[in-house]
């Protein structure tokens, strides 16, 4: 499970400024976004691949909250309000033993297009999706990603710390 540091309260923060009828959080880690969403969301679910994530989520937050244990966004038919992520976004090195909660592939990318391409279907007409990338990422193959795509991207906030700058971007259709 993913413990909340840095990137964690930057989304948290960035959270706050939303609103609307549902939220679907991947990733759900140790559900300190859960805790904001359902501040502002009628509707919360969140998605793990870690069972243990989301038993913890189940025993330590509120009855209300959909879990279910999968990848990404796959089991959903139906269309949120805002989708927030902070995905594995540090780029993995060939010698580097790799670790799936921080690691998001050999550019760092990698994880974050595959959850942005997994919300597409699942986002509504004026959704938002907030995701969490960092400097140490390959972010101009990312932009370029998401310009392919036919998405729109905005910095919503920034927090920097002395090894990178961690970014909070707003993904829309």
């Amino acid at each position: 499970m993913y413990l909340p540091a840095e990137d964690t309260s930057l989304l948290a923060e960035s959270v706050k400024g939303y609103e609307g009828r549902s939220a679907l959080e991947i990733g759900a880690g140790s559900g300190a976004i859960l805790k904001v969403l359902l501040e502002n969301f009628w509707f919360v679910a969140a998605t793990d691949i870690d069972f243990a994530s989301l038993k913890f989520c189940k025993d330590n937050l509120p009855n209300d909250i959909m879990l279910v244990c999968c990848d990404a966004t796959s089991p959903f038919l139906y269309r949120f309000d805002m989708i927030v992520s902070n995905p594995p976004y540090l780029p993995a090195k060939d010698s580097e033993k790799i670790d799936f909660t921080v690691h998001g592939g050999p550019d760092g990318v990698e994880t974050t297009l595959r959850f942005i391409k997994s919300s597409i279907p699942a986002l509504a007409d004026n959704g938002k999706m907030l995701i969490i990338v960092s400097s140490l990422s390959d972010n101009m193959r990312l932009d370029e990603s998401i310009t392919q795509m036919n998405l729109k991207r905005k910095i919503i906030g920034q927090k920097k710390l002395f090894f990178e700058t961690l970014t909070s971007l707003e993904i829309s259709k």
